[in-house]
């Protein structure tokens, strides 16, 4: 299958196959065209790009035999995705929330959290939970979101998927600059700058800042966020390449949004139904914009990276990648974050929360890549090793703080000090110190039979060991123990040319996880062996209609099984062998039209349960749905440009199903859709935009907050302005 060949070739494909594309997926050995040819007027399709976190080959969308999609900056503009969890909730059967323990946590495929993988330029440091952060996303040149198991390509944990956040890069060509400015409801502010220089044909640098605050639709829920980024890159030799970033990244919640308590109907002064529960409790819209967070609260990171990356062409055919990374964070969270209705008081009682992580994690990864003939038949192949070092402190504190009335809540202040009368229990006083170390080996292979078969396949196996300390400040208890893993996971598919620039595609893959985060696992749970996930997709790839229409369609079968239980003949006992399955149908269709009408719709479609799972007291909980999981996903955005103007409108519209907050399914969050619409006029200074935000003003929820029974509402309708230039 020569998908290199087709009437459209992707220019920005041609220019990363090169080795002056210095990203983590330019792991793939050069290629030269035989020919580029541009027709027409239709823009280049994006199945014949090659996201890196696909794979380490350098395979194009249409060449891998998993779901890939991609939104780069400028579709990022276009649709007005200010931060990374907009650009996440734009890609197909995607969900995220702003969730300030976890802001941009994440459900895919059926499964949320820790089954889906947090790439920063393709690396991963832990589960996604622990380090998610919601970045602005003019620090990016793309965000790619590769489902299914990817367990193979980035260790344990990527069981639904992963999503990689690719940075802004220098680049030779010419000097580049560009800037943003913006404001709206709510005190929204934006500013960012972006500068790329290049010094002749052998080095370049790139500085990339940004500001974003927001005052908040809820009281006194402020959060401004700061990323800087300098990268320089050198090519001192035609056969070898250097390049070295720093990114620093800091955000600050302040008394942050944890969710809307559900009250008694009886106690509502205005009861909503965009929630209901098996308990008759609600949603009290007089309550929308309260917040019952202590004042003096916070929610701050702070995080630093240095990546370095060595790409050496050893022949026409061969290269040899190097990468080398450190980062450093530090996390800190003191907040009152559940809110219970006392019904014996009618108020709100509250916990306190003291929360550090001091995560230091740094990865050495090398790889070989081919790009040769194998008996007359094209033959891509990579093999690697990668080692990484992560120690991870972590204090845990949990309270209670005065109760409030639900409609004038008088906040109070966190409690001060570290004694155990603040935190009494066994549990609610305790310091966690966690150190790991991975070891993996990994090999690629893709190999074409002909001009019509592809076939993929990888294989990884780790080595992880695991040493933690757990400290109780109240019992005065030290526990130590150690945990050791070895795990081997793989992909196999085969991607066929059904005809002219049309691909179907079927894989079978394994991945591994954890039953829970590996730095904050219990000595009970490190016991327990991984977890295996099991996928089957099918699927189809097409562009269409003379390259105006690119189709996709994937339809797949996802199993985690060894989830931990209760044990059937002994409810106080846990133990693996639970189960949690997705099966569901994703249609994506990018349209255009015209050279000034442009379409982009996808629909998910999932049936996601619990086959097995029995929990706390005997409660059966199978043929429930996961909490957090939309069983239905739609988006559609559509933009027309003036052929006499220069302005041009957009639409977007997103629907989410509902879904619930708990495994037991007694709290049920309503469906919603929400559209947003803008306009933008070209000018000679830069491109100015007005864009309304959730124009028909719905009430809705994204996600639970602090507690299953708190409710992360949506912000209401807002208008923003912003200008951008770039030269």
């Amino acid at each position: 299958m020569q998908t290199n060949h087709g009437r459209r070739p992707s220019l920005r494909w041609c220019v990363c196959l090169s080795l002056a594309c210095p990203t983590a997926q330019a792991e793939e050995a050069p290629r030269t065209l035989d020919r580029v040819e541009v027709t027409g007027t239709t823009a280049p399709s994006p199945l014949d790009e090659t996201p890196a976190v696909g794979s380490r080959l350098g395979l194009a969308t249409r060449e891998t035999p998993a779901t890939l999609d991609v939104l780069d900056e400028t579709q990022l503009q276009a649709r007005g995705a200010r931060t990374s969890i907009e650009a996440i909730n734009a890609a197909p059967g995607v969900l995220a929330a702003a969730l300030p323990s976890s802001p941009g946590v994440t459900t895919m495929r059926g499964f949320s959290g820790g089954a889906i993988s947090l790439l920063y330029d393709g690396i991963r440091q832990t589960a996604g939970p622990l380090i998610t952060r919601n970045y602005d996303s003019f620090s990016f040149e793309r965000i790619e979101v590769l489902k299914g198991p990817a367990s193979v390509l980035y260790g344990e944990g990527a069981l639904a998927g992963a999503i990689n956040l690719v940075p802004k890069r220098p680049q030779f060509e010419a000097p580049r600059w560009s800037a943003t400015l913006g404001a709206g409801d709510f005190g929204a502010r934006r500013a960012g700058a972006d500068a790329n220089a290049p010094f002749g044909e052998r080095a370049a640098l790139r500085a990339v800042v940004s500001d974003n605050r927001s005052d908040g639709f809820v009281d006194d829920t402020d959060t401004s966020t700061q990323a800087g980024l300098f990268a320089f890159r050198w090519r001192p030799h035609d056969a070898l390449e250097l390049g070295v970033s720093i990114d620093r990244f800091r955000d600050d919640y302040g008394t942050a949004y944890w969710g809307t308590p559900l009250v008694p109907f009886a106690a509502a002064r205005d009861p909503s139904r965009i929630v209901t529960s098996a308990n008759g409790y609600v949603v009290d819209l007089a309550t929308r914009r309260r917040n019952y967070d202590v004042a003096d609260g916070y929610s701050r990171a702070n995080a630093d990276w240095l990546r370095t990356r060595l790409a050496w062409q050893l022949s026409d055919h061969a290269q040899f990648v190097n990468e080398l990374d450190r980062y450093a964070a530090d996390r800190r969270w003191r907040n009152t974050e559940t809110y219970t209705w006392d019904a014996a008081a009618a108020n709100l009682r509250r916990s306190t929360t003291f929360i550090t992580h001091d995560h230091d994690y740094w990865v050495e990864r090398a790889s070989y890549v081919v790009d040769a003939d194998l008996g007359g038949l094209r033959h891509r192949f990579s093999a690697g090793v990668e080692y990484s070092e992560s120690d991870f402190f972590n204090r845990r504190r949990f309270g209670t703080t005065t109760p409030v009335d639900l409609h004038d809540p008088q906040r109070g202040h966190f409690p001060t000090g570290d004694e155990a009368l603040l935190f009494p229990g066994a549990g609610n006083r305790v310091d966690f110190d966690s150190a790991s170390t991975v070891s993996a080996l990994f090999v690629e292979e893709a190999l074409n039979l002909g001009t019509r078969w592809l076939l993929v396949a990888g294989l990884r196996h780790d080595r992880i060991d695991l040493d933690r300390v757990v400290s109780d400040r109240n019992t005065g208890t030290r526990t130590a123990f150690a945990r050791s893993y070895s795990p081997l996971t793989w992909r196999a598919g085969a991607v066929f040319e059904a005809a002219e620039r049309t691909q179907l595609y079927a894989q079978f893959s394994r991945a591994v996880a954890p039953v829970g985060s590996l730095f904050l696992i219990s000595q009970a749970n490190a016991t327990f062996d991984l977890t295996t996930g099991d996928a089957v997709e099918l699927g189809l790839k097409s562009s269409l209609w003379q390259e105006r229409i690119d189709l996709t369609a994937a339809a797949y079968r996802l199993r985690q099984d060894d989830i931990v239980t209760r044990d059937s003949g002994n409810v106080n006992v846990t133990v693996q062998g639970g189960r949690q399955s997705s099966r569901g149908f994703e249609v994506g269709v990018s349209v255009h039209l015209t050279p000034q009408f442009d379409l982009d719709a996808n629909l998910a479609v999932l049936d996601a349960r619990f086959d097995r799972l029995v929990e706390a007291g005997g409660a059966d909980r199978a043929g429930n749905l996961p909490a957090n999981v939309p069983e239905r996903l739609a988006g559609l955005f559509a933009v027309y440009r003036f052929v006499d103007a220069p302005v041009s409108l957009n639409l977007g519209a997103r629907h989410v199903g509902r879904f619930y907050t708990n495994n037991a399914n007694t709290i049920r969050v309503g469906a919603h859709t929400v559209v947003d619409a803008g306009v933008s006029w070209q000018l000679p200074l830069g491109e100015l935009a007005l864009r309304g935000r959730n124009l028909g003003d719905a009430v809705y929820a994204d996600w639970n907050g602090g507690a299953a029974d708190q409710i992360l509402l949506g912000a209401p309708r807002s208008v923003e302005l912003s200008w951008t230039v770039t030269r």
